[in-house]
């Protein structure tokens, strides 16, 4: 979807629930696209950059156990204004989730359940431009929690760092008959290795956050590099609205 049908789309939701009673960080939500101007430079935006671990791979069936963010102004990772926080999925965590997150029931016990969580995490994000590596998985499981519970998904701009490293990081070898390869190089170990950036605490919320805020780093540097290093380049690529 393009900037302008997200506006209209936020348009109608906002006149949907002109009269219902949200708190402020959900009301403020409803306003993160007014600011955003497609000729302004990239970098002069701030942004939010998360990553989720989850029960398992199920869009239907599966919760969120842990959620972690860092923001990103002028360019620069804001180690200081991080988000991290283990979530209660109020469900049994399978073992062979546990072996990639290492994330046990025991861990999450007595922690806040998502619709507190991400409460929380609505208010962290405020009107920021999100970013994430896969976007569109860690939004799902967002709006599964979000949408019920106010009547709306996130309504902030959402890049996927997947597809911006696919477009400036990766770009494919293009062969007759439309063949286009290297479309499988742009995992976030991949790009993290061709750029030498250490993912520490591999497969946790927090520390995959921090890479992937690295490799958005790196992508804001490319496309100034490359010429106009404005917004509307960066979503005409990783745009998940």
């Amino acid at each position: 979807m393009n900037l302008f049908l997200a506006r209209l789309r936020n348009r109608w939701i906002r006149a949907r629930l002109k009269a219902r009673d949200l708190p402020p960080s959900a009301r403020l939500n409803l306003t993160a696209l007014d600011h955003i101007d497609l000729s302004r430079s990239a970098r002069s935006y701030r942004y939010v950059v998360f990553d989720l671990e989850t029960t398992g791979l199920s869009l239907a069936y599966d919760r969120v156990v842990s959620v972690g963010a860092f923001r990103v102004v002028d360019g620069k990772i804001r180690l200081g204004e991080s988000f991290n926080q283990l979530v209660n999925p109020a469900r049994n965590i399978p073992t062979d989730s546990i072996k990639i997150h290492g994330i046990v029931p025991d861990r999450v016990a007595k922690e806040k359940m998502a619709e507190d969580v991400l409460d929380d995490f609505l208010a962290f994000i405020g009107v920021d431009i999100l970013v994430a590596h896969h976007a569109s998985f860690d939004l799902h499981f967002v709006n599964k929690v979000i949408r019920p519970r106010y009547g709306f998904g996130l309504q902030n701009l959402i890049l996927d760092t997947l597809p911006l490293c696919r477009a400036f990081i990766f770009p494919p070898h293009r062969y007759p008959y439309g063949i286009r390869l290297n479309q499988g190089e742009a995992s976030l170990d991949a790009v993290a290795k061709h750029f030498g950036i250490t993912i520490h605490e591999r497969h946790t919320a927090i520390g995959d956050a921090l890479a992937t805020a690295m490799v958005f780093q790196r992508i804001l540097a490319r496309i100034e590099r490359g010429g106009s290093g404005s917004l509307k380049k960066l979503i005409t690529a990783g745009r998940v609205i």
